[in-house]
């Protein structure tokens, strides 16, 4: 299962819950419980059915996703991957993921696996309608070979707010592609 950038434990939590379908309880909806209401369901789920849990662009974990992550790491069916800018960017996450050894250190893609991503990404969010020539030359020259910037540029020029007829919008969209990775 693939989470991107989980900010807050309850966002994780419902999220979780959602994709392993746990019960909702009497409240009819897993949006309207509680992370303590949740936090035992998902890890009973987690139990019952082995995955892979992969949370992508982790950043600044807090106290409470660093002990609920501490418990999911423990669970032997489970494998968990997180993805991070950096080891300081995990926040309290750095007491769990401590061991270097069990850490794989990404460089940036080569021109033709940036291309490659990039001609994946635009299939996987619908971008062949749209005149596509500029805006790869653009996504591939401006993320020098980060695959998490190419994928964040193409789903967000999936976005009407980016799309001018066939064009996208490439400078608002990568304005907002920079802040969202240093936030």
């Amino acid at each position: 299962m693939y989470v991107e950038g989980p900010e807050v434990l309850h966002r994780l939590l419902v999220e979780l819950a959602t994709r392993l379908s746990c019960p909702a309880g009497r409240l009819g909806n897993v949006r309207n419980r509680t992370s303590a209401a949740l936090k035992p369901a998902v890890l009973d789920a987690l139990r019952r059915q082995p995955r892979c849990l992969v949370l992508d662009n982790v950043a600044d974990a807090d106290p409470r996703m660093y002990r609920f992550l501490q418990q999911v790491y423990y669970i032997p069916t489970v494998c968990l991957i997180v993805t991070a800018a950096s080891r300081n960017c995990l926040g309290h996450l750095r007491k769990l993921l401590w061991d270097p050894r069990e850490e794989i250190a990404l460089k940036p893609l080569t021109r033709p696996e940036s291309l490659s991503l990039f001609d994946v990404a635009s299939r996987m969010y619908r971008l062949q309608s749209f005149d596509l020539a500029a805006f790869r030359g653009k996504v591939l020259t401006s993320a020098q070979g980060n695959p998490g910037q190419i994928l964040t540029m193409c789903r967000m020029a999936s976005r009407p707010e980016y799309q001018d007829g066939r064009h996208i919008k490439f400078l608002p969209l990568r304005i907002d592609a920079l802040t969202a990775f240093v936030q």
